[in-house]
């Protein structure tokens, strides 16, 4: 039963690793999103005497930009740490699997 309460977790941890996968996946493509309206108002300002960096456009997507910077960073840490528990119960189950047949070979079972 270990055995089955183990998988069950890994394959929880496993759900939620693919679910903050594709949370980055959309936040590249808000950043993407971000850099390429930042460049549109670059090219509005190209040849002229403003200031791009002082639009209120481009500090918009700037702020996004952050904004989604931050939330990158911390999905990224969530993932580290269940790739790490995902390891962690493969070590564990590999364990219990030897153990498990090393007591059945004592015992003649």
């Amino acid at each position: 039963m270990a055995f089955l309460a183990l998988a069950s977790q890994k394959s929880l941890l496993t759900l939620q690793q693919n679910f903050l996968q594709l949370q980055m996946v959309r936040i590249q493509n808000d950043v993407q999103y971000c850099a390429s309206q930042m460049d549109l108002v670059k090219q509005k300002y190209r040849g002229s005497d403003g200031q791009y960096d002082e639009d209120p456009d481009y500090l918009y997507y700037e702020q996004l930009d952050e904004q989604y910077s931050s939330e990158k960073d911390a999905l990224e840490s969530q993932i580290t740490a269940i790739q790490n528990e995902i390891s962690s119960l493969k070590t564990l189950v590999n364990n219990n699997i030897k153990t498990s047949c090393t007591l059945n070979l004592a015992t003649g079972n």
